[in-house]
């Protein structure tokens, strides 16, 4: 993915904000990308650009050589749900469907033979640890299960990204450190990029690089192999 000159403009009351200011960054494949920042920093915005859940005022973001922004609606909607696949810290599972229907949804929406994405979801949820779980509804399961049915969602169509937002934001310690796990160990072992916005400094550790938003700019980007990250640690600035 190769972010290049964007900018997000909002006219608030007469007055000209840049929620994003001459962003620059690029991630690579089957890599994972942990993007910090404080509130109002412009993350959330960032994240919805790179997820072409939004577009931006100016500036390029490109997957795979395809531009978003030249996208016509449909075709992100296409993009979305073929490209990327999504991790919410709500989980956002319908309450109706078992594990097994939440999972084929995306497959469904591109038109996956039923018997096709039956199978699919099943391998998904034992790739995440649930095969126990196939014929369960989500309020049948745990936050952690959930959490997983929400990541084997994300992986159906065989994204080439995962976008994380908080994903274990409303997951105890543990679990959260087992949903990260998972994504990490995913990550290198499916090929797929990994872009999360996340508090949770146990995500920076499973992280290879960091991305820290100020003031709707990079304000610089670290590998985590040079860091010393304590989990728990708060730096100050951000």
């Amino acid at each position: 993915m190769r972010v290049r000159g964007v900018d997000k403009v909002f006219t608030k009351g007469g007055e000209t904000v840049y929620a994003l200011d001459k962003i620059n960054l690029d991630v690579y494949r089957a890599e994972y990308v942990s993007i910090m920042g404080p509130s109002g920093s412009g993350k959330s915005t960032l994240f919805n650009m790179i997820g072409a859940l939004d577009v931006p005022t100016a500036g390029e973001i490109s997957v795979g050589g395809v531009s978003l922004p030249s996208l016509a609606s449909s075709q992100l909607s296409y993009f979305r749900c073929r490209h990327i696949g999504y991790v919410f810290q709500s989980y956002n599972l319908v309450p109706w469907l078992t594990a097994t229907g939440n999972v084929m949804l995306p497959m469904t929406f591109l038109g996956v033979p039923e018997a096709r994405a039956r199978a699919r979801a099943r391998e998904m949820l034992e790739l995440v640890g649930l095969p126990h779980r196939l014929d369960h509804l989500p309020g049948e399961c745990s936050g952690g299960q959930q959490q997983r049915i929400a990541v084997a969602r994300a992986l159906a169509n065989d994204p080439s990204i995962i976008l994380a937002d908080e994903p274990t934001a409303n997951l105890d310690q543990k679990t959260g450190a087992e949903i990260i796990e998972l994504m990490g160990g995913l990550c290198r072992s499916q090929g797929v990029t990994v872009i999360s916005a996340t508090h949770d400094f146990k995500m920076l550790k499973a992280s290879d690089r960091i991305v820290w938003i100020k003031g709707g700019r990079v304000d610089k980007v670290e590998d985590v192999a040079d860091l010393d990250i304590v989990v728990g640690g708060v730096d100050e600035r951000y």
